[in-house]
């Protein structure tokens, strides 16, 4: 039952996880991104941590594909999820793509060289191992984040994905509905 569970029982761990240091580059970051969707983990978030594994954040698809955008869709970083302001965004987005083509590699490879510190999204909420599962889909939710990281000691051990809590519940309500059923209720 999902009322006995607690994040020991189905958070990942650190070492399963991808994570880049806050000095790494957006290209650093791209890379793992890639490396982690081809090698079938389809992990679509990285943590940030410093070198003695203290959470400073993570970055998500949407942040790593933002941060090699065009400077007038940049967010103001580091921002925490739901305050990303946009600067200079124009109604007509189908002219903007034109100023943007020209050169658009070069452009990309050049911000890519900035560090992951410029455009990490920070993380408001943590938990920790003996926190239940039901505080786990709250925070979720209720701070529309895709992941809760698991610190033990001021340092991240893990990670609590938002497509595991729906995985879990999606198997119990499965599961329940399939025992009603077979017992005519």
């Amino acid at each position: 039952m999902l009322d006995d569970l607690h994040v020991r029982d189905f958070y990942i761990p650190i070492t399963d996880y991808p994570h880049v240091s806050v000095s790494a580059s957006i290209c650093d970051a791209i890379q793992m991104m890639h490396n982690s969707l081809t090698e079938g983990h389809k992990y679509r978030t990285i943590l940030v941590t410093d070198d003695d594994q203290h959470l400073q954040g993570y970055l998500s698809l949407r942040d790593l594909t933002r941060a090699i955008g065009p400077n007038y869709l940049s967010k103001k970083a580091p921002d925490v999820k739901g305050h990303q302001p946009f600067m200079g965004i124009s109604d007509d987005f189908t002219a903007l793509s034109l100023i943007w083509q020209e050169g658009f590699t070069l452009k990309i490879m050049e911000e890519a060289r900035k560090p992951v510190s410029d455009v990490l999204t920070l993380i408001k909420n943590t938990v920790s191992l003996d926190d239940p599962f039901a505080k786990c889909a709250y925070l979720l939710l209720v701070e529309d984040v895709l992941i809760l990281p698991v610190v033990e000691d001021d340092k991240v051990i893990g990670v609590v994905r938002l497509v595991d809590i729906f995985e879990r519940i999606a198997d119990t309500i499965c599961t329940q509905k399939k025992l009603h059923e077979a017992s005519g209720d």
